[in-house]
């Protein structure tokens, strides 16, 4: 009789845990992040101490070995999300202090010979320009950041002179889609270069804004017949050779927005037409455009109901860039609620913290909101129809543990 009892009591207490989580995934869509007393993002902060212990015991190290370019992403993410924070900061808090420890230590991370090691250096520019366009990009936000007056004169110098190897790679091709690696190119990878450039023509004036104009040119004579930039490039021609993805316009639409934002708008409207999905009431981007089909690999991450897991987490910040602010909330938390971010002796992360690339990029993500005065707001969404399904489940479930505990 015993025999018989406990697995039916261990079933409903198992029914119960997955009752619980239902109800807690529903109350994590309303998450708000909470701010400090000096009103910065302090779980965003929290993000960043769970990211400055993994990356400082070789969290990038590990990421090179799950992805090509693994330890310049991470590195390059985990940089930039500081200096989202430090824009907001004072010289005389304590955080400003670590702040600029942490990006410096990430600008030495990417100068490093491990960084370059997957690149090649004969290229143009040097080492290709996904990783000419990532280090020099986090350097010119520093910048920007914290003032030229404020950087070395060295390192100013260096942005400068990476931004000049950066143009005079793109005038001698005939591609304005630069290659990343021999023979291949990716145009989001030019665009983040190009988003560098951009800083350089806003810290010093006149200088490439022709190069820019003339860049802009070029690629909006080389869309997909989505009328988007395409996910993968001919590296002599610069012809689509695959049309626009999810995961791939979300990153590129954020750096499309520094480097002119009008020029922008039209491209944000057509990947909102293309890309932008619901689920079950919720928003999600999705990773192939409607009536397109193809499978999960590195760049896209999990897909799921069509639905891509990179696309939807920078997605998020393409659409707070962009004004969207009900769509961003909705992604935040999503994110919030499936990645079941959970913050623990002040450091959070999602997934379990099972992979630290996913926590970059959401806490890059989150950056927007670095400080009380970003803060997304709007008029409250109540999600229905996810509510409708889970008390469906909840009364369904609590039927069927009513019956087990009774033996029925």
């Amino acid at each position: 009789m015993l025999f018989r009892i406990i697995p039916r009591y261990t079933t409903a207490l198992l029914l119960c845990l997955l009752l619980l989580g239902i109800l807690l995934f529903n109350i994590r869509l309303y998450y708000q992040p909470s701010y400090n007393s000096l009103h910065h993002n302090q779980n965003l902060l929290h993000q960043l101490e769970h990211l400055k212990e993994e990356l400082h015991n070789g969290a990038a190290d590990d990421m090179q070995r799950l992805y090509p370019e693994g330890y310049v992403f991470l590195t390059s993410l985990y940089g930039l999300t500081w200096i989202e924070v430090a824009e907001w900061l004072s010289a005389d808090e304590a955080l400003f202090y670590e702040a600029n420890i942490e990006i410096n230590w990430v600008l030495a991370e990417l100068a490093s010979p491990q960084a370059k090691r997957p690149f090649h250096e004969f290229i143009a520019p040097s080492y290709g320009i996904f990783y000419r366009g990532w280090s020099n990009y986090v350097l010119g936000r520093k910048i920007k950041a914290l003032g030229v007056q404020a950087c070395d004169s060295v390192e100013v110098q260096r942005f400068r002179d990476n931004c000049a190897e950066i143009v005079a790679a793109l005038r001698a091709s005939k591609s304005p889609f630069l290659e990343s690696y021999a023979d291949m190119s990716w145009p989001a990878d030019m665009t983040v270069g190009m988003a560098s450039v951009a800083i350089h023509e806003e810290l010093f004036p006149n200088t490439y804004q022709a190069d820019i104009q003339s860049w802009l040119t070029q690629i909006a004579a080389l869309t997909d017949t989505l009328g988007l930039i395409p996910h993968a490039s001919d590296p002599i021609t610069g012809a689509a050779l695959e049309p626009a993805r999810g995961s791939s316009q979300s990153l590129i639409l954020n750096f499309l927005y520094e480097i002119d934002s009008t020029y922008a708008k039209p491209h944000f409207e057509r990947y909102k037409e293309v890309f932008l999905n619901r689920r079950l009431g919720l928003p999600g981007i999705r990773e192939y455009p409607r009536g397109y089909q193809g499978e999960q690999d590195i760049d896209s991450g999990p897909v799921i109901w069509g639905i891509g897991g990179a696309a939807s987490i920078v997605g998020q910040r393409t659409m707070t860039l962009y004004g969207e602010q009900q769509t961003a909330i909705g992604l935040r938390n999503s994110i919030e609620s499936f990645g079941v971010g959970r913050t623990t002796e002040g450091k959070k992360a999602y997934l379990f913290g099972a992979l630290a690339m996913a926590d970059a990029f959401i806490a890059w993500s989150n950056s927007t909101e670095a400080h009380a005065a970003e803060r997304l707001g709007g008029p409250s969404t109540v999600w229905w129809l996810m509510h409708l399904l889970s008390l469906v489940l909840l009364g369904l479930g609590s039927w069927a543990v009513w019956r087990l505990v009774r033996g029925k």
